[in-house]
């Protein structure tokens, strides 16, 4: 096995899954990040964040650099142009940066760029030519060359078990582009869950203002049966999470129509938490057959279900999820890990 240097550069956090950590920010790939840095030391490999360190304590594995350094492959998780950081005068460097790392780096090593947010444009890939554009989809998109399919990954542990008794069915996840399937999957079922005891909750960045969505006044008159909680830090959203009788798994109209998984299946899974999949999602036996909703009776009718399951019965049913996932071999830390390896084996031939 060759044992190199691995430059990886994204715009959040790698932190053990208890740390504290930062709710004010969006990160959706918490959970995968410490788990690759885990593997690629395991197997004896350097890695190296070339991001501003944001973790307030760094993690085991990582040497943090805003430089340069000798690597051997860059791992680029995609960051796009946002009001933050971009602008005459962006508060958040990472955009600067990122253009920065691949200019310096692509046609000397091996680069990967994954596209997991579905943000890269196609003068956006034709800039980096040489690079390997990558995305987490059943069927990754194709704009200017055909891409690689990279997964969310999961090294499969069971983190928590499921709650003893719950009477709430929410989502955890913040609020960009799902609106259609929130109203259908969440705000339409709300008052006949309500009458029935159980409450709808909604925890993430919905109460925020922000430019990049509705105001959270209009959003709280909208959806009156819903409660709106906040954003939280990862291991407190993990716990809500948890908590719950079962989540769905809503998606942007594009996300649905690609497959695009995104890492919210892998967290239901290791956190306990039994989900269902919407009829709308390329794949929606992904965790199932039975798991798959198509109408708010239907939606209705198996959160009902799984609230009066027992704990042992709700445990079988993230189990059986768990398998259903593992056995497609898509989602596995080892993957990513070969694809960053296979790249380095190309130069040695």
């Amino acid at each position: 096995m060759i044992v190199a240097n691995i430059g990886i550069s994204y715009w959040g956090f790698c932190e053990k899954t208890a740390s504290p950590g930062t709710a004010n920010t969006p990160d959706g790939h918490r959970y995968g990040r410490p788990i690759l840095v885990d593997e690629l030391s395991s197997r004896g490999h350097s890695v190296y964040s070339l991001q501003r360190m944001r973790e307030p304590v760094p993690y085991p594995g990582i040497t943090y650099s805003t430089g340069f350094p000798d690597i051997d492959v860059l791992f680029v998780e995609w960051r796009f142009p946002t009001y933050k950081n971009s602008g005459k005068k962006p508060s958040e460097p990472d955009l600067m940066r990122q253009t920065e790392l691949l200019n310096h780096y692509h046609g000397k090593i091996p680069v990967i760029i994954w596209d997991a947010d579905y943000k890269m444009t196609a003068e956006d890939e034709l800039a980096w030519p040489e690079a390997i554009i990558a995305d987490p989809a059943l069927e990754p998109k194709h704009m200017t060359r055909k891409r690689t399919r990279l997964m969310f990954w999961s090294d499969w542990k069971e983190i928590m078990a499921p709650t003893a008794q719950s009477f709430e069915y929410g989502y955890v996840g913040n609020n960009y582009e799902r609106e259609a399937m929130f109203r259908k999957y969440y705000s339409n079922s709300s008052k006949t869950l309500r009458e029935k005891g159980i409450q709808t909750k909604v925890h993430g960045n919905w109460l925020q203002v922000s430019p990049e969505r509705e105001h959270p006044l209009d959003l709280i008159r909208k959806h009156h049966h819903i409660a709106f909680g906040p954003r939280l830090n990862f291991d407190e959203s993990m716990k809500i999470l948890n908590s719950m009788i079962v989540t769905t798994h809503i998606t942007k109209p594009l996300y649905a129509e690609k497959g695009f998984v995104s890492p919210r299946y892998l967290e239901n899974v290791a956190y306990g938490v039994p989900a269902l999949v919407p009829s709308e999602f390329l794949k929606s036996d992904i965790l199932g057959k039975t798991w798959r909703v198509d109408t708010e009776q239907q939606l209705i009718e198996r959160v009902m279900y799984i609230s009066r399951c027992s704990i042992n019965t709700r445990k079988s049913i993230v189990d059986e999820q768990r398998s259903a996932l593992r056995e497609s071999g898509l989602f596995s830390v080892e993957n990513v890990v070969s694809l960053i390896e296979d790249c380095m084996k190309e130069l040695t031939v």
